[in-house]
């Protein structure tokens, strides 16, 4: 076994603060398995076992992308143990299991560290190795995967944060990450830096900047220009960074998957000098749920790998992740990771230039398809995040509808002509039922603004649009403000009834969603308003109903909209000009677009 030793993986505990789900952690074979929060130490009467999303080891991630001359496994325990070590393989989207060691280890009442040799299991078949360990009373301190390697790559990390006015958050990962480097015997100043772009200018220099963070201050460029002015400062800074990390100021983050991704990069084979690397979002909701390890974008559709995964389950632990719908057989090759924790060469600036200034949205899906070469997800490299699901930020239809046209057009995709016409006419379609006419207004600029070409999309003043978008939407009021400029006040039980509306779409079809119904028809809503959910409301929430109360029941706030029937045809005879002029327009601005990238990026 090779004797300079690296750690590639630390054995971790749920901790209070992070995740306290222990099935994403240990599980309990039988006995007693109490884990302290404080002393940070599992108590063990019984069995506990690491066949787990952030303990198992993805031996097959790691023979891929790793040169390894030798593997161990070291624990810190106090008490006598059986520890058993076992492999997984997958075979047609099932599992099998082999014991491949079992051993004695520990001492009545002395806590020692017991090093297990793994090196033959490099280059096997397993998918996965985990261990057990079984006693009548021990304890479990901590622990490693340890690997060799003769030629280590030289890795130097700068991890780009971009905040807007959240304070809270960002001081929050702030402090985690700048005591987790402090106490770490692995980082150097020389291995990693943090900047941390301030596009709200309202954090204190004092109060962020030590030897392993540097604060820059930075107008609203939204995230596509903070994140961009983190890596330009880290390329000029002469300190030699080989990777930057982008980070979102609002996950939640175990620092142990800085280490995780740093001992990867270290360790990678010369034939993936040119790997990034991911992490996995779980739902900040109920800390269990995969929302996305990875994406798939096709030019129409964006499709997450792993969504609605409970990765509590050994099944998804140790079969490869998958898109919904499709049977778990053999790992995808993801088109992008999202930036709330994606690692990637410093050297894709000088090959490919700077991420597009689209100010939020699409710009990483933009990034990885230009430059990536290979995009590594292992299994146990993730952060926290609050769900998008129900979720309102209107103004933002314009960054999806042009960033979208612009993505497709900057990429080697079919152009698709006739579905970015289609999704033009549903998307308007759609406001116009929903009554909020504000934002199909906002998804026509979206369709022109793209259309103005390349020149117009460089010479944007995106904070000034920005804000225009902004200002162009209806705020939301809270409840005395919607009693007292609307009338209306929140009814739980005209709510309750809304959301659970059964939809008739024949009758809804026929008649434009009751737009062509004479008013005499419609229903006599109980205090002349209806309800419905803002962020998840449906079409029969609109049907037949001339006024409704958009709410949210999080943020106790909302809109009234009113119907208006001329704004139907005025948005009907509006779509049948521009998709005329888009389809005659596309193929010359979508050219405009590709030829001139390289002046958008550098």
């Amino acid at each position: 076994m090779n004797n300079s030793l690296t750690v590639l993986r630390s054995i971790i505990f749920p901790r209070r603060e992070i995740c306290e789900k222990t099935e994403l952690y240990f599980r309990t074979g039988y006995g007693s398995v109490d884990y302290c929060d404080e002393l940070q130490k599992l108590n063990i009467s019984g069995t506990a076992s690491f066949d787990t999303y952030f303990n198992s080891l993805p031996l097959d991630r790691l023979n891929k992308y790793c040169k390894l001359s030798s593997l161990c496994l070291r624990l810190k325990v106090c008490g006598l143990f059986v520890m058993r070590i076992y492999g997984v393989k997958q075979t047609d989207g099932s599992i099998r299991e082999e014991l491949i060691a079992e051993k004695n280890i520990g001492s009545a009442d002395i806590t020692a560290e017991y090093i297990t040799d793994l090196t033959d299991v490099i280059g096997s078949s397993f998918s996965h190795v985990y261990f057990t360990l079984t006693s009548e009373k021990g304890v479990l301190y901590g622990g490693e995967f340890l690997a060799g390697n003769d030629d280590l790559n030289r890795v130097s990390i700068a991890a780009v944060i971009c905040t807007f006015r959240r304070e809270k958050f960002l001081l929050h990962n702030h402090r985690e990450i700048s005591s987790y480097l402090e106490k770490s015997t692995v980082f150097s100043e020389n291995s990693i830096h943090i900047y941390i772009v301030d596009n709200g200018r309202t954090l204190d220099k004092a109060a962020v900047e030590n030897r392993f963070a540097s604060l820059i201050p930075n107008d609203n460029t939204g995230g596509s220009g903070g994140f961009t002015r983190g890596y330009r400062e880290a390329v000029n800074s002469g300190r030699g960074y080989t990777h930057i990390l982008f980070m979102d100021d609002d996950i939640v983050l175990d620092c142990e998957m800085l280490l995780r991704v740093y001992s990867l990069l270290r360790l990678r084979r010369p034939e993936y000098a040119g790997l990034s690397v991911g992490g996995t979002m779980l739902m900040l909701s109920d800390r269990v749920t995969c929302h996305e390890a990875g994406a798939l974008w096709n030019g129409k559709y964006l499709c997450s790998i792993g969504n609605g995964d409970d990765m509590t389950l050994r099944e998804n632990v140790f079969l490869p992740a998958a898109v919904p719908g499709t049977v778990k057989k053999e790992y995808i090759r993801p088109d992008y990771n999202a930036w709330w924790f994606y690692c990637f060469p410093a050297s894709w600036q000088k090959e490919h230039g700077y991420p597009l200034q689209f100010f939020i949205k699409e710009d990483d899906i933009e990034y990885s398809l230009r430059c990536a070469e290979e995009i590594a997800v292992p299994e146990g490299i993730a952060v926290w995040h609050d769900d998008f699901e129900g979720k309102y930020d209107g103004f933002q239809e314009y960054y999806i509808k042009r960033n979208e046209l612009i993505l497709t057009s900057v990429n080697d995709q079919k152009p698709y002509a006739l579905f970015q016409v289609r999704k033009l006419i549903l998307s308007v379609m759609k406001q116009t039922v929903f009554q909020r006419y504000f934002l199909a207004d906002i998804i026509f600029r979206a369709y022109d603004d793209y259309l103005k070409g390349w020149k117009h999309f460089r010479d944007t003043d995106t904070a000034a649009l920005n804000k225009e978008l902004m200002d162009s939407c209806r705020p939301l009021l809270s409840d005395d403000e919607l009693f007292s400029q609307e009338g209306v006040r929140f009814d739980r039980e005209k709510y309750d009834t809304a959301v659970s509306e059964p939809e008739n779409l024949k009758k809804q079809a026929l008649s434009m969603n009751g737009y062509l119904i004479p008013a005499a028809f419609y229903r006599r809503d109980k205090d002349s308003y209806s309800m419905a959910d803002l962020a998840g409301c449906r079409i029969v929430n609109f049907y037949k109903h001339r006024r409704v109360l958009h709410y949210d029941t999080a943020k106790h706030k909302g809109f009234v909209t009113v119907q208006k029937r001329s704004q139907l045809w005025k948005n009907i005879f509006r779509l049948i000009y521009k998709s005329v002029r888009f389809l005659i327009m596309y193929p010359s601005v979508r050219r405009g677009y590709k030829k001139h990238l390289d002046e958008l990026t550098r």
